[in-house]
């Protein structure tokens, strides 16, 4: 397997060198290198799924992303009642031995690790209650998912918020510097979407059609 930083051969495309340096991985080195991710993480996780440009099969991947819900670790107080500490040790320790984090850390919502391999990975840690929508989110691509997602649960009358997706009408709408719409949730008891059970699911609560994640592209 090549360095992303190594020097390349003719037997390259020339579209995954810059510089002649690895600037992106074929897709089937890249696929490779997720699968082996996953496998080390499985145990310790209750979900995990390969997303980004390796689940969208494209020839050429620049990075890896994986969407996961680590698995919690019971412990037991002095009278024998188990409560969750947190994330278990194995997934932390797993994670930590991938590679050197650039991003976040092992309690977070998102780490990025600089891979042995050269390639970094994105590894997004939802809440299990959105993880299927995370999931669609986080295959992309980011035009798909900006404007036929995103825009699918506007028209339905909800916005991405401080506190996850939530009613517009329990938020108030403000604007960032470049333009863009920032939402906060100020109701109290503010009304929850549902708890998506698979991404099919997700999609036909949005009232669009499924689609197989190579054909998710403006």
């Amino acid at each position: 397997m090549q360095n992303r930083n190594s020097k390349v051969d003719g037997s390259t495309s020339a579209s995954l060198v810059q510089n002649g340096l690895l600037a992106a991985y074929p897709l089937e080195v890249a696929q490779k290198i997720a699968v082996e991710i996953c496998y080390k993480l499985q145990p310790f996780c209750e979900k995990i799924n390969i997303a980004g440009s390796v689940r969208r099969r494209k020839p050429e991947v620049k990075d890896i992303e994986i969407v996961c819900v680590p698995k919690q670790e019971t412990q037991y107080d002095m009278f024998g009642t188990p409560f969750t500490s947190g994330r278990s040790t194995g997934f932390r320790d797993s994670v930590l031995a991938l590679g050197e984090i650039i991003k976040g850390g092992t309690n977070g919502k998102y780490i990025q690790i600089k891979l042995p391999q050269g390639i970094n990975l994105d590894l997004f840690i939802p809440d299990d209650f959105d993880y299927y929508r995370q999931y669609a989110i986080r295959t992309g691509s980011a035009d798909y998912a900006a404007k036929i997602i995103a825009g699918a649960w506007r028209k339905i009358g909800w916005c991405g918020s401080d506190k996850g997706l939530r009613k517009m009408s329990d938020c108030v709408e403000t604007k960032t510097p470049d333009g863009k719409s920032k939402w906060k949730c100020v109701k109290a008891n503010a009304e929850l979407p549902p708890v998506w059970q698979s991404e099919e699911q997700f999609f036909e609560w949005l009232g669009i059609k499924y689609l197989p994640p190579n054909q998710r592209n403006i």
